[in-house]
């Protein structure tokens, strides 16, 4: 069935888990551990709030959702643009961003209703929020301290993701869930071309500016929770573990 989980994702999930346990059992390869454990995570993670962006959709009425094998968790499914698994990976690795992709098509004018549209936007960032909140319960309950930092590490990129995400910014979600509103001649305004080099303004934005835009953002949101930022730090270190070479 064109709903079942693909083996490329099961796949891509176990090699998750044994970059874990490699985490625990040989800790004298932690930077190159922390590194595989988190960006396997994270890919993980894109599959599965894409995975959530495409059932919304499907849910309320994209047909096309299955044909184009959305509901099977594929990342192969997710690599359709440079813009989709490709630079969030990228992104992640150089930067140390967690930039949100936009791995799924949706078909819009299949949506009866705006309030579904929004819906639909709404989930991906949603499904991150959720994983980061799993992601940083599961470091607290890890003993072993090298898995602790790199979950922590991993439920900080989800969280930073989630919240980039909703910015009321073209070609985000956060903007995905207001556009059905707006005035048809603004929507028409911030479509195609112009679309496009928004959202290559962006890109420069997060790549050049990165963390002087970002780290402000996220300690604001994470102050109220007196969450203590060391062990992200030290997981950070190790996740580019060939600058300490």
């Amino acid at each position: 069935m064109k709903t079942d989980i693909s083996w490329n994702f099961l796949g891509l999930f176990a090699a998750f888990i044994a970059a874990g346990a490699a985490l625990v059992f040989l800790p004298t390869g932690a930077g190159v551990a922390t590194f595989a454990f988190v960006l396997l995570g994270w890919i993980v993670s894109v599959c599965l709030h894409e995975y959530a962006h495409a059932a919304t959709a499907s849910a309320f009425g994209d047909v096309s959702i299955l044909d184009r094998g959305y509901l099977t968790l594929d990342p192969v499914k997710y690599i359709n643009s440079t813009g989709s698994l490709v630079l969030p990976v990228i992104a992640l690795v150089l930067g140390g961003i967690a930039l949100p992709g936009a791995a799924v098509t949706i078909r819009t004018d299949l949506i009866r209703h705006r309030w579904q549209q929004s819906l639909v936007s709404l989930a991906r960032p949603v499904t991150t929020a959720v994983l980061a909140v799993v992601v940083y319960l599961a470091s607290q309950g890890a003993a072993d301290p090298l898995l602790h930092d790199a979950l922590m590490l991993l439920a900080f990129f989800e969280l930073m993701a989630c919240v980039l995400n909703l910015l009321p910014v073209p070609g985000l979600d956060g903007f995905g869930v207001i556009e059905p509103f707006l005035p048809r001649a603004v929507r028409q305004f911030l479509s195609g071309k112009r679309l496009a080099v928004l959202n290559l303004i962006l890109l420069a934005l997060v790549f050049f500016l990165g963390y002087r835009i970002i780290m402000p953002i996220m300690r604001l949101v994470i102050t109220p929770f007196d969450i203590d930022l060391t062990p992200v730090g030290r997981a950070f270190d190790r996740f580019h573990f060939w600058r300490q070479q």
